[in-house]
């Protein structure tokens, strides 16, 4: 279900033949605007008339397995987005679509665009193709690159929360890019949990953090893991899964505890490299 009800309405301007060849999408809560926008991805490219849970094609699937061959999902590599990424997206959709209505691409924290990728993607998004539709999300649009916002429309998209639930959100987004740095992107271990010390998480806070991710490895233990940016981590074996759920625990209960936090979490990263 569509949270948002600006990102809903596209619905309807996609049935007026009005849906613009990009957007850029500035909200609170990066997250729930991907599974919105992912869903309104599998709205407009619906073969029949769509239905939430439909099992008449294969499109949604393709779309939650991030394996839908006309969608392509793009994260910042490391602490930009790259040029190479952009010349990737631009070789991906040479072809028209074939599975789908549309080629379709997401680019998560739109503000991270340097200059070299910025003009590598400028050209692609001022001269677009039939049957291309993008989405930029980004939690500031001011901080986009303003050759790159002028192109796109703005649509708001904001999500009520509670106090407690945004400090929840924050914790939740923090161990969802600490596991991408640590298992996907492989940064240096000091780096990476520079990140987590300068946050200045305490000690209830630090436990709440891998209890997040130890739910997260739990998810992927049980086939129900749904992060897009993490479906690397299914190449894992079901030894290597649990090995990770065993050290992850172990953290938690040495938490319990006066251990440094610094030495804890070298000792995590350094275990993962085994």
């Amino acid at each position: 279900m569509i949270k948002n009800s600006n990102i809903n309405q596209m619905k309807n301007r996609y049935h007026e033949n009005k849906l613009s060849h990009i957007f850029l999408i500035e909200t609170n809560n990066k997250e729930m605007a991907l599974n919105d926008v992912l869903q309104i991805i599998k709205y407009i490219n619906c073969p029949k008339t769509y239905e939430e849970e439909c099992q008449k094609c294969n499109i949604c699937h393709l779309i939650e397995s991030n394996t839908l061959p006309t969608l392509f999902v793009i994260y910042p590599d490391g602490q930009a987005i790259k040029k190479s990424q952009m010349e990737e997206l631009k070789f991906f959709f040479t072809h028209k679509p074939y599975v789908s209505k549309y080629n379709t691409y997401v680019i998560n924290d739109a503000e991270k665009f340097n200059a070299s990728s910025a003009n590598t993607i400028l050209k692609f998004i001022e001269e677009p193709e039939e049957n291309i539709i993008g989405f930029l999300i980004t939690n500031n649009k001011e901080n986009v690159i303003s050759t790159i916002k002028s192109r796109c429309e703005l649509i708001k998209c904001y999500y009520e929360e509670k106090s407690s639930e945004i400090l929840n959100e924050e914790l939740f987004q923090k161990a969802i890019s600490y596991i991408y740095d640590v298992e996907i992107i492989k940064n240096k271990s000091i780096l990476i949990n520079k990140k987590i010390i300068d946050s200045r998480l305490d000690k209830n806070q630090m436990i709440q953090f891998f209890q997040i991710i130890l739910q997260i490895y739990l998810d992927l233990l049980n086939g129900s893991l749904h992060y897009t940016n993490l479906n690397k981590l299914k190449t894992l074996s079901v030894t290597e899964i649990i090995q990770r759920i065993q050290l992850i625990n172990e953290i938690i209960d040495k938490l319990n505890y006066n251990v440094n936090i610094n030495l804890l979490l070298d000792y995590y990263v350094l275990s993962l490299e085994d």
